[in-house]
C-alpha cells in the first residue's frame, strides 16, 4: 500500500488505504512519528475490520470480534489468528 502525506491520520485515528490491486489496509497513528498498519480483512471470514476510537481497538462487525490496536492479536471473537500486518510505504 502506498501512503501519500495527506493520508496520515491524526494521533489516535485510523485511515483506510487502498492498494493498486484493490486490497485495503487500516493505518493507525499511535504517536507523533509512529504508525501501525494491518490488512483490513478479518482472518475469520474476510469481513472489513473497522477502527473503534472509543474502545481503542479494531473490530469486525460481522461476528463481533475485536483485535488489539498495537499488535493485531485477537481480543475476543471467533478468529483463531490476529490481523495480518500490512506493508505501507511513502509515495
Amino acid at each position: 500500500v502506498v501512503l501519500d502525506d495527506g493520508d496520515v491520520p491524526a494521533v489516535g485515528e485510523a485511515r483506510t488505504l487502498r492498494a493498486a490491486d484493490g486490497r485495503e489496509a487500516l493505518l493507525l497513528r499511535v504517536g507523533d512519528d509512529a504508525t501501525i498498519a494491518f490488512d483490513r480483512r478479518c482472518p475469520h471470514l474476510g469481513c472489513p475490520v473497522l477502527w473503534s476510537a472509543e474502545r481503542t481497538r479494531f473490530e469486525c462487525p460481522c461476528h463481533h470480534a475485536a483485535f488489539d490496536a498495537r499488535t493485531g492479536e485477537v481480543l475476543f471473537g471467533p478468529p483463531r489468528r490476529g490481523l495480518a500486518p500490512a506493508i505501507v510505504r511513502r509515495a
